[in-house]
């Protein structure tokens, strides 16, 4: 097999970058690091497939998985499909919401549709709210959860945990 041209490593590099570009801001200017026991990039079709404990990291933002298959094409990343048992996902949208932590069997990223789709026993958290479903769907650019459960009987949960509220005022005393 020849190496990979440093334009495949590019893309592939630039892979990751929309799905991190709703994360922290100062996390774009950080590198995209990618280890895994093996990987193969076949430049022909533009897949990328990365086995073997895959850690994907940016600054705050961490993917890991059993498997991370990557499809690019014409220099253009397209969709990444990450599966596990389980894939586990995390990042920090903005300084001032929790940090998002997400794990299912399956974690797929839609470049065009902005969508990370998490199924198969898919569990959203950010701080003490929880989405729970066979597939939770979030939705980047709108900010967005949907959720569904399992065949015809299946069930979502949603746990939202009441925020605080600013005390009353004072009554003035006489």
């Amino acid at each position: 097999m020849n190496p990979p041209s440093a334009k495949l490593w590019l893309a592939v590099a630039l892979t990751l970058a929309p799905l991190l570009a709703a994360a922290l801001p100062e996390d774009r200017n950080q590198p995209i690091q990618l280890e895994a026991g093996r990987g193969q990039i076949d430049q022909k079709t533009g897949v990328s497939v990365y086995e073997g404990n895959v850690v994907i990291t940016q600054g705050s933002m961490r993917l890991t998985a059993d498997t991370v298959t990557i499809y690019i094409k014409d220099n253009n990343f397209q969709r990444m499909e990450a599966t596990g048992n389980p894939t586990n996902l995390r990042y920090k949208p903005t300084a001032d919401k929790p940090e998002l932590q997400g794990a299912s069997k399956r974690i797929e990223y839609d470049v065009a549709g902005a969508k990370v789709i998490m199924s198969g026993g898919a569990r959203l958290t950010q701080g003490q709210d929880a989405f729970t479903g066979d597939r939770v769907e979030y939705d980047l650019k709108d900010d967005v959860v949907r959720a569904r459960g399992a065949g015809d009987n299946g069930r979502i949960q949603f746990t939202i945990q009441p925020r605080a509220q600013s005390p009353l005022p004072a009554a003035k005393k006489p």
